[in-house]
């Protein structure tokens, strides 16, 4: 575990995470669907979060993310309603599926030429060989910008991810704030050239507004660069996780392969069991009472996405395609539900699509044990190394 100097949170920060997740699991629903430790109230149940994405006047997403000390507002995570209503008007039918599907051709075709670049070494390692690649490339593509930059990009966006778990900006090391400059410098040239030669993409999309409906080039910067925090690491997490669990469940991949629709569900299994963002900030703006448990104005309070995703389940801690249809909590929920969820699940089906097809069976290399890095800002596995016979037949 990560040494913690001055640890304000060791309850949430010694949960036992790396290894089981259903442990780290049980270790925040031991104490009750809602308590307080450390200073900070956990919400532990599907009603406690539920209430909570039900009253954002209460539960403020806003005041949470002050803490980042983000130059720019953080659009449309860190701005409440009624303001909030205002950009997800705008943004969320730009990420609808009607949106993304014209993107899968090349989209598609990205993927499959990363997967083809280490297909015939027999190995690979998920992280870095895929998982931080195809991300990027995707996020790039959205915003109209190009491909040859993804590796400058990847290097900046990984130093500022890596602040995502500190209290503030002031934590940040001296080539992390370097990143940061460098990557607002490069995203406000793209925002500057994009308003003189718009193009078919989201990111123009936005520019184009007019009227009361204008983005300034603040907000759209804020825009572009929640997508950096919120959008790279966590699909890297969620495809490392879901390579993880097939190369442990051979019959999965069998299956999958045999009955290409069942990939959907177990996509969404790996969504439930392993969150890469599985507690969510928010700060009470009045007095409030959860599950029979008062909560002051003021607190800090964490929703525990990861443990309601197992609860009332009838194997929860495992993947149960038979009941992949009943939903999770792994994208939020009410006015903050995650508006990129439709884009990541395109992005997974396409991966494994293009995996599947590339590469034959495959495993976790001898003597190797994928850890989850926790405590930080997002949950996800360090490292994972997969080989495969480059022999063997499709």
């Amino acid at each position: 575990m990560t040494d913690v100097i001055n640890d304000p949170q060791p309850f949430r920060n010694n949960a036992p995470l790396q290894l089981d997740r259903a442990v780290g699991w049980d270790y925040f629903t031991a104490p009750g669907e809602v308590y307080e430790r450390d200073g900070a109230y956990y919400l532990t149940s599907i009603e406690a979060i539920r209430f909570a994405h039900q009253h954002p006047e209460v539960f403020s997403s806003a005041k949470a993310f002050d803490s980042l000390g983000s130059p720019v507002p953080l659009i449309p995570i860190a701005i409440d309603p009624p303001q909030q209503i205002r950009y997800r008007r705008i943004l969320d039918p730009m990420f609808a599926p009607r949106v993304v599907t014209p993107l899968e051709p090349e989209l598609r075709r990205q993927v499959r030429e990363i997967i083809e670049a280490f297909a015939a070494k027999g190995e690979c390692e998920v992280i870095r060989d895929l998982g931080s690649l195809y991300p990027t490339g995707v996020i790039l593509t959205l915003f109209g910008m190009p491909l040859k930059d993804r590796d400058t990009f990847i290097e900046w966006s990984e130093a500022i991810i890596e602040t995502s778990g500190k209290n503030a900006a002031s934590d940040m090391s001296q080539a992390q704030m370097e990143a940061a400059m460098n990557l607002f410098g490069y995203l406000q040239g793209y925002i500057t050239e994009k308003r003189a030669n718009p193009g078919n993409d989201s990111l123009s999309a936005v520019l184009a507004l007019s009227g009361d409906d204008a983005w300034t080039d603040e907000e759209v910067l804020g825009l572009c660069f929640l997508f950096v925090i919120a959008g790279l690491d966590t699909v890297t997490a969620a495809i490392s996780y879901l390579m993880y669990h097939l190369a442990i469940r051979p019959d999965l991949q069998r299956a999958i392969k045999e009955t290409p629709d069942l990939g959907a569900k177990v996509i969404e299994e790996v969504l439930r069991l392993e969150l890469p963002a599985p507690l969510t900030p928010r700060v009470t703006l009045s007095d409030t009472e959860v599950c029979g448990v008062k909560i002051p104005a003021g607190a800090f309070t964490f929703l525990v996405l990861g443990a309601a995703n197992r609860e009332d389940r009838p194997i929860p801690d495992d993947i149960d395609v038979e009941n992949a249809d009943r939903g999770h909590l792994t994208f939020g929920g009410g006015v903050h539900r995650c508006m990129g969820s439709h884009l990541a699940r395109r992005e997974l089906k396409l991966m494994l699509e293009e995996f599947l097809a590339l590469i034959p069976e495959f495993s976790l290399a001898p003597g190797t044990q994928p850890v989850c890095k926790w405590p930080g800002g997002t949950l996800h596995l360090e490292s994972v190394n997969l080989v495969w016979n480059t022999g063997a037949a499709q």
